[in-house]
């Protein structure tokens, strides 16, 4: 049995999400249906998030190995955001077809009948209308007095349940390392900045190794190897990570509010 509060991460992937709830004081249950070595979760579920969320709303709970029938205070919900991607968007505007699927609206449902408090992220370049934008967050308001490289991370937030206040979204403190020319600058000049990008491949992205510091997530890339492909899927990870920061904030404000 555990003392703290249950949080459930759905889609937990890497765990970037799961470190900052227990950083917040959660004992969190990480759901993924792929296997997830090196979770740093206090429990690990192979299993599909909508499934989960079923049983809790016709059960009132899960089975979880060691503590038995629990109901969870607390539901992260990060689906694939590759539906609602800018750039999905446009290539079916030019008629390249795709099979990505929008799990949102069917977690949501099932979120709301349950009746637990719950989050729902997206990357804020996705489409607007697929999450209600409660709360943007920025690696730039919790990088601190962090050395370079960081990132410019921006995920939007929908929250069920609860509020959390939005943090001053200043200015960003320089470039991001890479190519100008796709900026609308000279093709092919090419700029050095304190920020790496922290999505696609090429120049100007962020090794493994620089978004691991960017984004505060060091046990990712811990034993990885060094062939292309393992750094690649490390780097991956981390493109598609939360960054703990994000979710200790809003959990550090849910608990607030509950035990006030």
């Amino acid at each position: 049995m555990t003392n703290k509060p249950v949080a459930l991460d759905i889609c937990c992937r890497k765990g970037g999400a799961t470190v900052g709830l227990q950083r917040a004081g959660f004992y969190v249950i990480g759901v993924d249906i792929d296997p997830q070595p090196g979770y740093p979760g206090d429990m690990f579920l192979q299993d599909d998030g909508l499934v989960i969320l079923r049983t809790i709303r016709d059960s009132g709970g899960i089975h979880v190995p060691g503590l038995g029938y629990v109901c969870p205070s607390f539901v992260w919900e990060s689906w694939p955001c590759q539906a609602a991607n800018t750039q999905t968007k446009g290539n079916r505007a030019r008629g390249i077809g795709d099979d990505h699927e929008q799990f949102i609206p069917r977690g949501r449902e099932l979120s709301d009948k349950i009746g637990i408090p719950y989050v729902l992220e997206q990357p804020t370049s996705s489409e607007a209308d697929v999450i209600r934008r409660d709360l943007t967050l920025c690696m730039d308001m919790f990088k601190g007095d962090m050395p370079p490289p960081w990132v410019q991370k921006h995920r939007s937030f929908e929250l069920s349940g609860f509020t959390v206040p939005q943090p001053e979204h200043r200015r960003h403190d320089g470039y991001v390392r890479g190519w100008r020319g796709r900026h609308g600058d000279v093709p092919g000049f090419y700029r050095d900045g304190p920020y790496v990008a922290g999505y696609g491949d090429g120049g100007g992205k962020g090794t493994p190794e620089e978004l691991a510091h960017a984004m505060q997530m060091p046990w990712v890339i811990e034993g990885m190897g060094p062939t292309r492909a393992e750094r690649r899927a490390r780097q991956f990870d981390l493109q598609e990570a939360i960054p703990p920061a994000f979710s200790q904030y809003i959990g550090e404000h849910f608990l607030k509010g509950v035990r006030a």
